[in-house]
């Protein structure tokens, strides 16, 4: 009987030690999936450049086929964090950031509803617009700054000619002459994103700061000033400037790439 018992509480401990151990490395592997992801990483290049290959995007327009549909942040934010920025297929959940990385988690949401949350139209609703990804690029003679946003041009050359409209709703936050900007107006999203429209030949409208707007309103159209004192133009062809901004809480506003933001919405 004594033996009975020994062989019995053997093979109760070595089943113990087989489920402790699945169970490790289930933690293990878990765990690995979400590892060397911080807080910090959300101010990164990596996360400003906003990088989605054309075939996820594609899968992405799909499954979002309406523009500001619930829970296209949501997939975003989990498609990129679970893809440490650079995805190979698309999560439209993250339970494991939830589980073992909340404040990651809360904080990437966040940061991914400012930019793509409020998304609807697409700059310029024209057919022939053309645009390239040129976010970060050097600028000024001597290349000494960065190109934060990306240009759009229209098939004409013509100041005045193609209507800029608002992608999403919001408030205008800024309006005015800026000297390398030109004529510009910046809208804040209702999720904290920051559009930036540069360039202007003129306004859509008698606009001032605390203005709402919706999105496809016309906030001017596209031109060709700037670079100079005000009613400076002609020093560059007809563009359109479109710059993103967030700002995290207690960290100075910076720019996140509008290139996979403006693919994203144009063929919609």
């Amino acid at each position: 009987m004594k033996q009975i018992r020994y062989q019995a509480m053997l093979l109760w401990l070595l089943l113990g030690i087989v489920v402790l151990c699945k169970y490790g490395t289930t933690i293990l592997r878990e765990r690995s999936a979400v590892s060397g992801m911080e807080i910090s990483d959300l101010k990164g290049q990596a996360f400003r450049e906003q990088k989605l290959s054309p075939k996820l995007l594609q899968q992405i327009q799909t499954a979002y086929p309406a523009p500001a549909q619930e829970g296209l942040a949501d997939t975003i934010a989990a498609t990129m964090l679970m893809g440490h920025f650079y995805p190979k297929k698309v999560y439209t959940e993250a339970p494991l950031l939830e589980k073992y990385k909340p404040k990651l988690w809360e904080e990437g949401r966040k940061a991914y509803q400012a930019i793509w949350g409020d998304l609807e139209c697409f700059p310029i609703p024209e057919e022939e617009v053309f645009y390239e990804n040129s976010w970060l690029l050097p600028r000024g003679n001597q290349g000494e700054r960065q190109h934060e946003g990306c240009d759009l041009f229209g098939a004409v050359d013509e100041p005045g000619r193609y209507p800029v409209v608002s992608i999403t709703k919001g408030k205008v936050e800024q309006i005015g002459w800026l000297p390398l900007g030109g004529y510009r107006i910046g809208i804040r999203s209702p999720g904290g994103g920051y559009f930036y429209y540069a360039h202007l030949d003129s306004y859509g409208g008698h606009y001032q700061e605390g203005d709402e707007v919706q999105a496809g309103q016309v906030l001017g159209f596209m031109g060709n000033t700037g670079y100079g004192p005000e009613g400076t133009q002609g020093e560059f062809p007809t563009h359109l400037h479109l710059g993103i901004y967030i700002q995290a809480k207690g960290e100075p506003e910076m720019s996140v790439n509008p290139y996979w933001i403006l693919q994203f919405l144009y063929i919609r």
